[in-house]
């Protein structure tokens, strides 16, 4: 099989300007890991519904934390690392609940469907990227023991459901971070979002 080459284009844009943002804490990476772990567990349940997820070939449905292969902890530990990326992208950023750098600024409950729909894209390329990274191969149905996948493509060729499970996994992220003593909040009284387009090319 060919090797895979990905090109990524595209982004958001502030009308402020926004820092490179801190790091993930090293100290909560392992919970949000877990709590996103749950979350695509939840989802993918909701979509498997009339299978069985003992009888998949995905691994990561098989399994605790505990038990998940290595290689998949990565991946979510990955997932929770790019947390602060991605909120800098739409204008926000993460802080403790009584960091006095947030004092004045304002606390976001949940993103917008604009800001959800976009960071499911940045979300989508993200993951193509690292498991390219990772050795995954393209094949017709997925199985992560293997490390195979039908999902090297542009998010807009997804199956509708499929960028659902982007969407979900993003949009859980305030509340997990709410759960380890973080809020997410607007980098200033005058950022805006503004969705530019984003552009996802795989060549196979």
């Amino acid at each position: 099989m060919p090797p895979v080459q990905l090109a990524l284009t595209g982004g958001a844009s502030v009308d402020t300007s926004i820092c490179t943002p801190s790091p993930l804490d090293p100290a909560i990476r392992e919970f949000v890991a877990q709590e996103l772990y749950k979350r695509y567990k939840h989802i993918r349940a909701s979509i498997d519904q009339n299978n069985e997820p003992t009888t998949s070939k995905d691994a990561s449905l098989q399994n605790t934390w505990e038990f998940l292969p290595e290689h998949l902890k990565a991946s979510t530990r990955a997932q929770a690392e790019d947390i602060p990326r991605k909120l800098g992208l739409v204008g926000y950023f993460m802080a403790k609940a009584d960091d006095e750098m947030t004092n004045g600024l304002q606390s976001i409950e949940k993103f917008t469907p604009d800001q959800l729909e976009y960071l499911g894209e940045v979300e989508h390329d993200r993951w193509v990227a690292e498991r390219i990274k990772s050795g995954w191969q393209v094949a017709e149905q997925r199985d992560s023991s293997s490390r195979e996948t039908p999902f090297f493509v542009p998010y807009v060729e997804l199956e509708q459901k499929w960028k659902d499970v982007d969407k979900f996994m993003v949009e859980g992220v305030i509340d997990i971070l709410g759960l380890s003593g973080y809020r997410v909040f607007r980098r200033g009284p005058g950022t805006k979002f503004v969705r530019t387009n984003v552009r996802t090319v795989v060549n196979l």
